[in-house]
């Protein structure tokens, strides 16, 4: 009997935590060989923190963790019923209001400032520099500003990506 109360008292437990260790597992994956970052960014992620999130998360809430000199391969969709973006900015105050000047070549989604309808998606492809701090953040006029956008760092010690958050 005592185990089962125990075996219940975890599952309540696990189920009732919000998020879990191996939750940012599912949007990263990372080819070694190939080096290559592989990460889907969900707009408007159903269930969590509102429309305007990516991945669940808002605000620098996650950050994306690449070695340097990969290629990021973002898969970008959006889940909202309002249009989203990404791009790729610097991290840097003051945020602009909207996109339309992206921090390293390639790293954004077409029609950035309008954004892609519900259930639109895109492929952001590009080289990770050498090291560097950038948030990735959607370029629709005010939704940045509103808490939409997570951080991605390039960092030179990074020997695979994962997303750290909290």
């Amino acid at each position: 009997m005592q185990i089962r109360a125990l075996a219940l008292a975890v599952a309540i437990v696990c189920w009732a935590t919000p998020g879990s260790a191996q939750t940012p597992a599912k949007w990263v994956s990372y080819n070694a060989a190939a080096k290559t970052v592989t990460f889907t960014l969900e707009a408007g992620a159903p269930g969590s923190n509102g429309p305007f999130n990516f991945d669940g998360y808002t605000n620098g809430g996650a950050t994306l963790v690449v070695p340097p000199q990969s290629t990021v391969v973002i898969n970008f969709i959006n889940h909202d019923g309002t249009p989203h973006s990404a791009e790729l900015i610097p991290d840097q105050d003051p945020m602009p209001n909207a996109g339309g000047d992206p921090a390293i070549p390639g790293a954004y989604t077409k029609d950035v400032t309008q954004g892609l309808p519900q259930g639109g998606t895109d492929v952001m492809r590009f080289t990770a520099p050498s090291s560097g701090s950038y948030r990735i953040f959607c370029g629709v006029p005010g939704h940045g500003l509103s808490g939409m956008w997570i951080r991605l760092k390039v960092d030179p010690a990074a020997k695979s990506a994962n997303l750290v958050t909290g």
